[in-house]
């Protein structure tokens, strides 16, 4: 690529109008019309949400991990698998998958489970759903957690509840 074509294309895409600098005077180009580039509209709303289930998965994981040092202790590096979060609510915005992230960075960071992808590799399966309430007149959610033996029978559970704040609307 030229180094006029990238300077084009770095005008074009800018949303700067141009003037042709490499024209010579013998040579016509044609005009473009001027590109204007809309800046993204995001959702807050949904923004705030998957910083609140990051947040969220975050704490129980932190607590599962504190709370399970025996199975851990006994299998060491033992094999977890790490089912998808289930929403209880279909009122509730996307953004799942920071918290899917969170969960898998901190066990596997952790050095005390080894995340599998096949679950019949498992020692252990975690499990974690997330609903919504209304507390105070504000949104808060429930994000719970539950570590089951590979048979899938439930060992322990954890339940971290977040709520919306109304001074800037951030999750605590």
């Amino acid at each position: 690529m030229t180094i006029r074509a990238v300077l084009l294309s770095v005008l074009l895409l800018t949303g700067c109008h141009t003037f042709n600098f490499f024209q010579n005077e013998s040579e016509e180009e044609p005009s473009l019309p001027p590109v204007t580039i809309q800046p993204q509209n995001f959702d807050l709303q949904e923004l705030y949400m998957t910083k609140a289930y990051e947040t969220a998965a975050t704490r129980a994981v932190n607590k599962m991990l504190d709370d399970t040092t025996a199975f851990y202790e006994v299998t060491p590096k033992a094999k977890i698998y790490i089912k998808d979060i289930v929403k209880d609510s279909p009122d509730l915005p996307d953004g799942l998958h920071t918290a899917r992230r969170a969960i898998k960075e901190i066990v596997g960071k952790s050095g005390t489970y080894i995340a599998v992808t096949d679950m019949s590799d498992a020692d252990y399966i975690l499990q974690s759903n997330v609903s919504d309430f209304n507390y105070a007149g504000l949104p808060a959610i429930i994000f719970k957690l539950g570590i089951n033996d590979k048979n899938d029978q439930p060992l322990k559970a954890w339940n971290v509840v977040i709520r919306q704040m109304t001074e800037d609307q951030s999750w605590q």
